[in-house]
């Protein structure tokens, strides 16, 4: 999948305040206030390991450095992908998990 990618990638996603990291639900709700995407938008939630991925869909979003880093520093998801095709634009932030949210599976 398309997540493995960046999952594998070293270093694109900082550490810095994971111990008071905002529960996922609420990161969407921010995420989407701040993108102020009001039609024809969509969301997915991936975990893989110890990260977490939010990916938004739109098709009226203009980038705004100050909106991206304001999602950084209320979130702690930082934009680790953004692809555009025929209009519609696709974004991913992501963040480490904390150790206590991680579950690991048995082998």
């Amino acid at each position: 999948m398309l997540y493995e990618i960046y999952s594998d990638n070293r270093g694109i996603m900082s550490t810095t305040n994971q111990s008071m990291q905002l529960p996922i639900d609420e990161c969407e709700e921010w995420i989407w206030d701040t993108l102020d995407c009001t039609k024809d938008c969509g969301f997915e939630y991936i975990k893989d390991g110890n990260k977490e991925f939010l990916i938004f869909n739109t098709n009226d979003f203009f980038a705004d450095a100050k909106a991206l880093e304001k999602i950084r520093k209320t979130t702690g998801m930082e934009l680790v992908q953004m692809s555009t095709h025929n209009g519609y634009t696709q974004l991913w932030f992501g963040r480490y998990m904390l150790q206590k949210d991680i579950k690991f599976r048995k082998i």
